[in-house]
Order: C-alpha cells, then structure tokens, then sequence
C-alpha cells in the first residue's frame, strides 16, 4: 500500500506539472487502459500469490506504474471541461445583467460581501460558476444574502485570473478545483434586485438547502454575540467561515504556530467523532432491550463507528464539507472501515490507504500545503510514538508517575510534530514558529476541548442555553489570545529563511527522521545539526557590485523590490485589497520572505496615492524600525510605525554594495505635495545596469525634469536599461521626449487586469512602439523579474513554469526570455 500510494502521488505530481492538456479523450483511454492494467494485476496476485523475488518486484512496479497512470488520467478527465467552462474571452471586461442563484456561504465584512453565483443557463459564454464582489459603495452594505436566492446583478465580468508572484497563493488554481470559471464586481446596487420566479428556481438542491442552513445558523450566532469579536472565531471554528476571522487575529496565529485550528482540520473532525463515539459507546452499555444488554444483540463497535462516522459527516456538512474536511472525512472513513472488518494493519498502510483515497478524490491535493502539512503531522506523531507506551506496564506504578508519564507523551508529540513540520513551514510560508510548541500545547486542548465543543454544541442547544454556550466559547477563546499574544511578542517567536532548495528538502528527510524516531540522542544529534544548517542557510543574493528589480503583480498598484549584495529597498507598497488585507500583507511580506529577506533597509512611499502606500502600515509591522523616504509627511510616515522618517529630494544620492542610488525628482526646494507632481523619482546604476523608478510622475514634471541642469547634462543623468513606466502607463506619462531621454533597453508597466482607467492606455503603447520597445506587463505576466547581467529582458513569473491552469502570459516580451534568473 505504501508504494500504491507512492505512485499515485508521483502522478498527481506529474498531471500538475503539464504546460497545457491533452484531449479529454486521451485521459479517459490512459483511466481504462490503467483500471484494466490494476484489474488482472489484482487477479494474477490472487491466482498465484507465491512467486520469485524477480516476478513479484515486477508485479510491484508494474501496479505502481498503473497507479501512477489511473491518477493522472483521473486528474486530466476532470480538469479538461473545467477549462472549457471559463469565462469567454469575448466577455472580459463587459457588463452584463446576469440572473442566477447564490451558491455556499456568502462572507462579508465592511467592505461588502463576497459569494458564489450560478449563471442561470441559456446566457451564452457565462461559466457555470461565478465569484462575485459586491461593494458596499456609499456606505451602503449589500443585502444579506442567503444561498439558494435568485437575483438579477448588474456584474461587470473578468476572467478567474489571481495576482502571480513568488511566495503567494496560486488563486487560479484555487478557482479551478473550486469550479468558479470567472470573476464578477457589482458596484451599483441600484440595478441589483429578486430575479423573477421561475420553476426552475424553485427546485433548491440539497447543497443549496445545507448552505441555506449554514447561513441561518451563522446568522443567529451574530444575534447570539452582538458584535463580540469572537464571533468571527466561533463561525470559523463551526460553520468553516474563516473570512470571518479578522487579518489581525490571523497574524498572531501564525506567529504562534496555532493557524491550522482555526481551520475545519482533521483534528477537528476526528475530536467530533471520538465525543460522539465516547457518548454513543457510554449510552449503548447501559441500555438494555428484552432484559439482556444491547451489546449482547450488537457488538459496540458497530454503533459507535456508526456514531462516530455519522458525527464527523455531520460536523463536515455543517463546515461546508471543504476540502480539508473532506479529506479529514476520507482518512476516518477508511481507518474505521478497516477496524470494523477487524483488519489489523500497521499503522504506515492506513495512512498510506487514506493517501489514497484522498488523491483519487481530490488530485490537486498535491499542490495544498494544508494536505502536506496534515499527513506530515499524523506520521510525525506515529513516529515518534514509543513502544514502550504500549506495553501494559508502561501504565503501571503510581498515579503521579502515570500522569508524568502522559505528559512527558503529550511534550514529545509537540516536539516531533514542531521538528516534522520545519521544513515544509520553510517551504510553503518561509517561517517557522520558534514557540508553536508551548502554544500548541495550551491552544490544543483548550480549543479543541473546550471552544470547539461549545461553539458546535450551540446550535442545538435552545435559547437562551445557545447564547450562554457561544458566550463560554468566546470567554475561553478570549483566555486563550492573551498568553498567545504574549508569546508572540517575544524575541525569535518566529524564524523566517528563503524557501529551501531540492538538495536542502532531500537531506532535511533523514534529518527529520533521526530527530523525530525513538532513538538514542548520539544518532540524533546528527539530524539536528542538518535541520538548523536548513534553517540558517543563506538566501541567494546579486552578487556584489550588481542590481536586481522585482515589479510585483499588485494589481492596480505598485510595489518594486530593489536587492544588491547586502541590502534591500521596496518602493512603494501597493493598494489595499479590500477584506482587511493589502498587498504589503498579501504580496510584498510572501515575496520578501521568499526572497530570505529578514530585513529591509529602506522602504519609499513615492506619494501618498492609496495605491502607493496601501500595503506600508504591513510591512512596518512585520519589519519594525525600518527607515522610510518619500513624498509624504514624516509625521504620517512615523504613525504608520516606520523608525524614521525622510523626504525624496533630488540631488541627494548613496552607494549600497557599488551600486549607487541618487534622488531626481522633486527638486531640493520644492514643497511637500503628497499627489502625482510630487512623486519621488529614484534612479539606481550599477556597472551593469541602470533601473528608473518615475512613480506616477506625468507629462509637466517629466519635461521640468529634462530641463533642469546637470552637471554631465540631462540626457546622461536620466538614460536607463529599465524604466518602470510613470502612472502605470497612463496617457498623460512617458511622452516622447521623455523616452528618448531615458532612452530604456525594457519597459515595465504595473497595471490590474481589465483595471477601470484603461492602462495601459493605447497612446503610451503606441509611442513605445515608435520607440521600437513592447513592455513587460505585471497584469499579463505576473510579477517581472530584472537583473542587470542580462539588462536587455524582463522575465515574467507566470511563465515560470508555465501550467495549464495559468492565463497565458500574452507579451512580446515573451520570445526574448532565454534561460531563467531564478530568485
């Protein structure tokens, strides 16, 4: 089973590495060719069980090959008409009156609600399935939505295509499992109103009744609370409505190590199980039919697997049966179908059965850290389970010795789990909380004991016992934040490292398993000193003397990373993003620390522009004491919590590693203007290369820059290997003669996708072709990668790797992308 499971996981691994698909045809004959082949492999092992060492090796490999083919051919057959049912490009940016009905659990917050929208069908080119935003311009709030209801929206229509950049979430991958084709925003609440009835609209299925019920037990959660900020916890923790959770509240998870309870996880699912197990257990030995007891008619296994399975599927329905419940549901199914058949399997061919049916069910699983993180932890635990503790006597002796004994248990579980999780931590977040096993150790049982149970047990309480059952939750929960938040604060709570390399994963696997196994300290020790090597590896740099750019995708933003050999500047931060997050939070801290960066030495806020300077209060957080320039007033800057404060005045310049950085832009006795006259213009040369950062800098203040008088003249001081083009390519920036001046090798435009004010626009477009240059663009390629060994191109991170699942990236640009500079 181990290898079976092996296999499939190879071929999931291989479907998610394919630049584009196949027809589906061909998927469907690599499934029956590969069930066929499983099929009379499973009949010859039964005909002849015995065999040479050579004849069974063969029989493993071929049924691994199978394996590996029925999983990939299963992923492709699924994944072909998901393509088909995107958005068409022919209604990419259109406006549209679309009826339909809202499907799942719509989350809101401030800023408006979010949910999924059904496309009534006979509207031609509309996805099955839409994502839709819905504003609260005005300070009006959009009605509260319920799944199941008919509504006629106004939606202005975009393809399902997420922000690529290194170290962030693959949205579109997200969107593509979830079924969603294409994305909508509803501005105008005006136009929006009940569709007309319609029989087929009175038909709810199933699923629109279950979220129905979700919606109306969330909602009378918030009546139960009244505003207490625990409400959000507790609809997370019930209902699987983490968007409830506020951005702020998340952070202090993650530094604590604690994130995953706040998610409907396998623990969750499995401690629903086991009280309903225990109580179905305690009421089936008491209970007595026709004067015998009833495990004398049934044995109690049957009604308490029973029991337990009917528990955990409930409480996953409830949660919105989201794929880490489903795969929390499937691990359960499967160990407690093999204990009812009385089967007594190790423990590795029950994980590997489940890893199975997981990858059968979900095959994009491979590429969730939750699935890696999960299945990593439930190992790490059997691991290190001694084998001393199963033996009876180990539980002999006094009662203090017996509890010291499960302590010392519980604190070597933490510790295997913490040690385990350390590398994927690095590889899928860059960090790794120093304490997550103390706070694991408080949080734990206090959550999944306490909060958990009260917070699910509300619903079917009565009033007013649900109200007090919520309330404890909340007190409980609001107990447990405080000696989390304290942990938080203190020094190296958590360790942050650039994502580690293959080679540096290969040798953390035996360390990892020296570290965790029940073994003598002199053969772990070893493991231990290869762990902390992974940890304080050096992130890869420019090498001195050299200068390198990352334009992140924002959106419609900007957000610009400069690295040389020791030190790191951000110019500009990005917009907020609505929900209480902001592309600091979302896009720059991912980048940074994918990048290894565990300081910043300079961050500019080119003006005060909200999609300049959304993300700063972000990255003050995460970086504190971090110096700060730009056209904004110091005082503002020093709220937003940077260390210091400075104005961007030309003629002042400094030199990082042999690179040297110079002001152009205002002039050294211009007044303070926090809007685009008063952007901040930086320019950075090395040996190698040049890059110009214009901010939003327009046409007037270009042609002022080109007539101030230098000392080697105006056209040598501007000229660049790289501009990053002015106002994210508006009509109004980049004129001619500013081109000429600059005279770029690439062009770079930071811009959103279909964004509302048409950038770039056709006229800045046009006079780059003049100019004989094609941009780099952030809303088509992702975010563009330039380094001044090879000053000539621009490299786009959505065609690195390009993945079937990913818009194309659509630039000229792409033909001159030779071999990678990889980060």
């Amino acid at each position: 089973m181990p290898l079976l499971a092996l296999a499939m996981l190879v071929g999931c691994w291989l479907h998610l590495r394919q630049a584009g698909l196949w027809p589906q045809a061909a998927y469907g004959a690599m499934v029956l060719a590969a069930s066929a082949s499983l099929a009379g492999l499973a009949w010859l092992r039964l005909q002849f069980p015995a065999g040479a060492t050579r004849l069974r090796a063969t029989r493993a490999v071929l049924t691994a090959c199978a394996a590996a083919e029925l999983v990939f051919g299963l992923a492709g057959w699924r994944a072909v008409p998901r393509l088909h049912e995107r958005l068409a490009p022919a209604l990419w940016g259109a406006s549209l009156q679309v009826e339909g009905v809202v499907q799942g659990l719509p989350s809101r917050d401030a800023s408006g609600a979010r949910f999924e929208f059904a496309p009534l069908p006979g509207q031609p080119g509309l996805p099955p399935r839409l994502q839709v935003s819905w504003s609260a311009a005005g300070g009006q709030a959009p009605p509260r939505l319920r799944a199941g209801q008919a509504w006629s929206l106004p939606l202005r229509l975009r393809p399902a295509q997420g922000l690529a950049n290194p170290g962030g979430a693959d949205a579109e991958l997200r969107w593509l499992r979830q079924g969603v084709g294409g994305l909508a925003s509803l501005r105008h609440a005006r136009d929006a109103e009940p569709a007309r009835r319609r029989p087929e609209l009175d038909r709810a299925s199933p699923w629109q009744r279950l979220q129905a019920l979700r919606e109306g037990l969330r909602a009378r959660l918030e009546r139960a609370l009244a505003g207490h900020p625990r409400a959000g916890t507790l609809a997370a923790l019930a209902l699987g409505d983490q968007s409830a959770i506020g951005e702020q509240e998340w952070q202090l998870y993650r530094a604590t190590g604690v994130a995953h309870l706040m998610a409907i996880s396998g623990l969750h699912v499995t401690m629903q199980a086991w009280l309903a197990g225990a109580l179905a257990g305690a009421l089936w030995r008491r209970l007595r039919w026709r004067g015998l007891p009833l495990p004398l008619w049934l044995a109690a296994p049957w009604p308490v697997g029973a029991a337990r399975a009917l528990a955990a599927l409930a409480y996953a329905a409830l949660a919105g049966l989201g794929v880490p419940a489903q795969r929390a549901l499937l691990m359960l199914a499967v160990a407690l179908g093999l204990r009812l058949c009385a089967r007594r399997l190790a423990w590795s061919q029950v994980l590997a059965a489940a890893l199975c049916a997981v990858l059968l069910w979900d095959p994009w699983a491979v590429a969730q850290p939750g699935a890696w993180l999960s299945f990593g932890a439930v190992a790490a635990l059997l691991l290190a389970e001694p084998r001393a503790a199963a033996r009876p006597h180990a539980q002999a002796g006094p009662r203090w010795r017996r509890a010291w004994q499960r302590l010392r248990a519980a604190a070597r579980a933490q510790w295997a789990v913490s040690l385990a999780l350390a590398p994927l931590s690095l590889v899928f977040f860059q960090q790794v909380s120093l304490v997550a096993p103390l706070a694991n150790a408080l949080a734990i049982p206090a959550v999944t004991l306490g909060v958990l149970p009260l917070a699910v047990g509300g619903f079917v309480l009565p009033p007013p016992l649900d109200a007090l059952a919520w309330r404890l939750a909340a007190a409980l929960q609001d107990a447990v934040l405080v000696p989390l938040g304290r942990m938080a604060s203190w020094p190296l709570a958590q360790w942050q490292g650039a994502a580690p390399a293959a080679p540096a994963l290969a040798l953390a696997l035996p360390a990892v398993l020296a570290l965790v196994l029940p073994w003598p300290w002199r053969l772990r020790l070893p493991g231990l000193a290869v762990l902390a090597l992974l940890l304080l590896a050096p992130a890869p740099r420019p090498p001195s003397g050299h200068l390198q750019a990352w334009m992140a995708d924002v959106g419609q933003g900007s957000a610009i990373v400069l690295r040389t050999r020791r030190h790191t500047l951000v110019f500009d931060t990005g917009p907020p993003l609505g929900r209480g997050r902001d592309a600091g939070s979302a896009v720059l801290l991912p980048l940074l620390r994918q990048l290894g960066e565990r300081q910043l030495d300079l961050v500019v806020l080119s003006h005060a522009d909200a999609d300049h300077i959304g993300g700063a209060g972000s990255l003050a957080r995460a970086y504190p004491g971090t110096a700060a320039a730009g056209s904004v007033a110091p005082e503002r800057l020093r709220a937003l919590g940077f260390g210091s404060a400075s104005r961007c005045l030309a003629g002042r310049a400094w030199s990082w590693d042999g690179v040297r950085f110079e002001w152009l832009h205002p002039g050294p006795g211009s007044l303070l203007r926090e809007d685009n006259a008063g952007s901040c213009v930086l320019r950075a040369a090395s040996a190698h290369g040049s890059v110009l950062l214009a901010g939003d800098l327009e046409r007037p203040q270009e042609l002022a820059l080109l007539r101030q008088p230098r000392e080697s003249g105006p056209r040598a001081e501007l000229r660049a290997d790289l501009l990053v083009a002015g106002h994210h390519g508006s009509r109004g920036s980049s004129s001619e003669a500013f081109l000429r001046a600059v005279a770029p090798r690439a062009v770079a435009v930071q811009a959103g996708l279909l964004n509302r004010y048409g950038h770039p626009h056709p006229e800045f477009l046009a006079r780059l072709r003049a100019q004989g240059l094609c941009p780099g663009r952030t809303d088509l390629q992702g975010a563009l990668l330039w380094d001044d060994r090879q000053p000539w191109r621009l490299l786009g991170w959505r065609a690195q790797p390009p993945r079937y699942w990913r818009s194309p990236a659509e630039s000229c640009t792409t033909s001159q992308q030779e071999s990678p500079i990889v980060p």
